[in-house]
């Protein structure tokens, strides 16, 4: 069987947790649990599909240094730095150049930095679970989790043909349904799409010559000339989702037995926190309860109100009332 590579993104710069937002504060590096990033825990989950030498890292000049922190134990080569932010059909992309220099044959797992998946070994079961299945080199592998209620903001997918052990054949894509369509969708049977995929890498730059000729003109793997900056900064900027998982007619779709979370607002956060018994510091409350401070907050005291979250950073301050998390993207827009 093929070695297996596995490729982290790691690039992208919330605005939905303004004021910790920007390149310096990148969604990855918030803990869930209090005590371990979101790219430690995907770090984890790649190591336990492939070995530590086998995982690329992919992200943006600005952040690299983070990286470099955050995960001393990378190979310094298998840190690849994107000349522009181009979106995820980009950085996979130029993963895959680099695993390409490595091994021209190899399989490769793409996984995002800034996502929670519980149990740990849920993704790699899944993947040896495709890669057990007659065929698998031939197929895209998208992943897919049971959803626990009806999120409007997720992308789903909806297995189609069952081939065996919980991959099935795709049959449709549908990205953040309204409230209604995604309980009907849940009653059908869809997965929420958690954005990790599993392929050959001889069929990736085929699918990418068919869907994206750009991005396999200007990044091609089989190329070992270093991208230029100018080539990076002209590519269109599209998710790998849209440019080429949607478009390819060779997709498979693996069920895993895990729970999900894309961490997307502070309400979504505050709940992992205080799940796992390590809520942020507690204000001094007045006539209310449940108000918590985080970031530079020293000492934050609420009257007469409940519910609140108090942030502070680099002289920012948000006041947020939980249940209202999805609007601080409104309020990034206008600072």
């Amino acid at each position: 069987m093929p070695d297996l590579y596995a490729i982290i993104l790691a690039g992208g710069a919330s605005s939905r947790f303004w004021p910790l937002s920007g390149d310096e504060h990148p969604k990855y590096l918030l803990k869930p649990d209090g005590d371990h990033t979101l790219l430690e825990l995907a770090w984890r989950r790649a190591v336990q599909c492939t070995s530590a030498g086998k995982v690329i890292v992919v992200t943006t000049g600005p952040q690299a240094h983070l990286l470099r922190e955050a995960l001393p134990e990378i190979d310094a080569a298998n840190l690849c730095v994107e000349p522009a932010r181009r979106d995820t059909a980009a950085a996979v992309t130029l993963g895959c150049k680099r695993v390409h220099a490595l091994d021209p044959d190899a399989d490769v797992l793409v996984l995002p930095a800034d996502t929670l998946l519980e149990p740990a070994g849920a993704l790699a079961n899944g993947v040896n679970g495709a890669r057990a299945r007659e065929g698998y080199r031939d197929a895209i592998h998208v992943f897919g989790v049971k959803p626990a209620y009806a999120h409007e903001g997720f992308g789903y997918v909806q297995p189609g043909e069952a081939l065996g052990d919980g991959v099935h054949a795709v049959q449709a894509f549908k990205e953040k349904p309204g409230s209604q369509q995604a309980t009907e969708m849940i009653e059908q049977g869809w997965l929420w799409n958690i954005g990790c995929f599993l392929f050959a890498l001889p069929t990736y730059q085929r699918e990418l010559s068919a869907h994206l000729p750009g991005h396999s003109r200007r990044l091609k793997p089989t190329d070992p000339a270093t991208v230029s900056e100018q080539d990076y900064a002209e590519l269109e900027s599209i998710s790998i989702d849209f440019g080429l998982i949607e478009k390819s007619g060779s997709l498979r779709v693996v069920a895993l037995e895990a729970e999900f979370d894309d961490i997307g607002s502070w309400d979504a956060l505050l709940g992992r926190l205080e799940k796992a018994g390590n809520p942020p510091q507690t204000a001094i409350t007045v006539e209310g309860q449940g108000n918590y401070a985080a970031g530079e907050a020293a000492q934050v005291a609420v009257v007469g109100e409940s519910n609140l979250l108090v942030v502070v950073s680099d002289g920012r301050i948000l006041v947020l009332k939980r249940g209202h998390g999805q609007d601080v993207k409104k309020l990034a827009r206008d600072t």
